[in-house]
């Protein structure tokens, strides 16, 4: 979803090829050069605070070869001291055929136009930056979250304790209140107390089937066990239904560490945690695509649509006005899909 965001954003701020004035100077062969401004109108400040450039419409007069007839043309610079008749202004021109018109800027700010590039280099590396740190972002919360730890490979340094699944949980005292997770959580009955088991299963938790089935509460021992200020406050943890049902979540490192004395190394489990059985990951957010509500899927070709648009040269409002739609038709859609809250549509197979 953050890649579909920064897209929107790089189809927003990007042009898709040259502007026409740009495209046909450079097919005459354009170059930059310094114009003297003849008539100056309209000039404007962008605001009130005096720190922004003047932008003002000038007719200037174009540099010439020896011998040839002067031009002119309009143009709209922007400068940071308003501009007077007989300022210089720098210009992208042909200088073979001068009357096509000119466009004021220099390298710097229509470098980028004139090579055809859909955008400047320093707004290609800040997107480059921004997908980065969607990046980091997205590993911290999968870090955070589920600890990059699959519990189809069992360890030595890996626990577990004999419970059964009771339901859902709320909140819990100041203590708990520091968790890094969500306070709803999935209790889980054992020899030694209850447990808190986190894990993105919504409001409704697991079936009502699956209430009071004997299982396997593993967790990964080793991580966190150190103690130290930066260590992990969260480590990896399953759920190992007699059934064959597995469903992956975290725990409280401190929580582990008070069932610890009760808890046995994998090899001592009965049955054997990791004999040949099958095992079936149990993903209650799998069929999501079920209950997504039909205003998501709207938006979702809203988004498209825009995408589209984008892919053309249109006007710059336009462009904005699509760029902001798309935006923030996808964050509606990430917000729809990852809600903690079952929507409202039905399972059409009765689920």
């Amino acid at each position: 979803m953050f890649a579909v965001i920064v897209g929107i954003v790089a189809l927003a701020v990007g042009a898709p090829q040259r502007p026409d004035l740009v495209q046909r100077i450079y097919a005459a062969g354009g170059e930059f050069g310094v114009a003297q401004a003849e008539k100056v109108s309209d000039v404007r400040q962008r605001s009130s605070s005096g720190k922004d450039p003047y932008t003002s419409t000038a007719v200037v007069l174009l540099p010439v070869r020896a011998g040839e007839k002067p031009v002119t043309a309009t143009v709209t610079p922007t400068t940071y001291e308003p501009l007077r008749p007989g300022d210089p202004v720098t210009v992208l021109y042909a200088p073979a055929h001068p009357r096509l018109g000119a466009v004021a800027g220099d390298e710097h700010s229509l470098g980028w136009k004139l090579r055809g590039e859909t955008m400047p280099a320093y707004m290609r590396w800040f997107l480059v930056a921004a997908l980065m740190l969607s990046w980091l972002l997205v590993v911290n919360h999968l870090s955070t979250n589920y600890g990059f730890r699959a519990f189809a490979r069992l360890s030595g340094k890996d626990r577990a304790i004999r419970g059964g699944y009771t339901g859902v949980g709320g909140h819990f005292p100041t203590e708990e209140q520091k968790f890094p997770l969500k306070s709803k959580h999935l209790e889980i009955r054992t020899e030694a107390g209850r447990a808190r088991f986190y894990a993105d299963t919504g409001e409704s938790g697991l079936p009502e089937a699956m209430v009071d089935q004997q299982l396997w509460l593993c967790w990964d021992a080793h991580r966190g066990s150190r103690g130290s200020r930066l260590s992990p406050r969260t480590t990896p943890a399953a759920m190992v239904f007699d059934t064959g049902l597995v469903v992956h979540g975290m725990m409280n490192v401190g929580q582990t560490h008070s069932l610890n004395p009760s808890a046995v190394p994998l090899k001592q489990t009965e049955p054997p945690m990791k004999d040949d059985r099958a095992l079936r990951v149990f993903d209650p957010r799998s069929h999501w695509p079920l209950y997504i509500e039909p205003l998501a899927l709207q938006t979702c070709v809203v988004v498209i649509a825009c995408a589209a648009l984008l892919t053309f040269d249109i006007p710059t409002g336009w462009r904005w006005a699509a760029g902001v739609v798309g935006f923030l038709g996808s964050c509606a859609i990430a917000g729809a899909v990852m809600s903690e809250g079952r929507p409202t549509k039905r399972d059409p197979r009765g689920r």
